[in-house]
């Protein structure tokens, strides 16, 4: 093998590291409206706006998108519109895969489980004179009832 022949499959092999190693996670659609600064993170860079010129200390997509939507007052409506649908989707969708939250309405009311008693008088005269009771003992102004 000549030196030729060395360098060309050095190279080579070089070439394929370097594609290799690029990967990661590509950079979202919305730093095509902001300029990258210096780097503060991993993956994480100071961030200004191309529009109003605002520096954010570290350019999450999250917080880019929301500074386009609400506060980002030279960006055209365009884009101003397309970053607001983009984060009332993902909220909807936060919404609807929560597994706490019910979306239905097949719960069932109280008053399907308890049934009203009547009270009869005398009764209704042991609760008001349990009420009395409570009062007088807890020290509660008669005002308050």
């Amino acid at each position: 093998m000549s030196s030729d022949d060395d360098i060309n499959n050095t190279s080579a092999s070089n070439t394929r590291k370097n594609k290799k190693n690029i990967g990661g996670r590509p950079v979202g659609p919305v730093w095509n409206y902001f300029t990258k600064g210096e780097k503060v993170g991993k993956g994480r860079y100071k961030a200004t706006c191309n529009f109003c010129g605002t520096t954010l200390k570290r350019g999450e997509p999250v917080e880019l998108e929301s500074h386009l939507a609400n506060h980002c007052s030279k960006a055209n409506s365009q884009v101003v519109r397309k970053f607001l649908t983009k984060i009332l989707s993902d909220n909807s969708d936060e919404i609807k895969s929560n597994k706490k939250r019910k979306t239905t309405n097949s719960q069932s009311s109280l008053s399907q489980f308890v049934i009203s008693p009547k009270l009869d008088n005398p009764k209704i005269k042991r609760i008001h004179n349990a009420w009395t009771r409570a009062f007088t003992i807890c020290g509660i102004s008669w005002n308050i009832i």
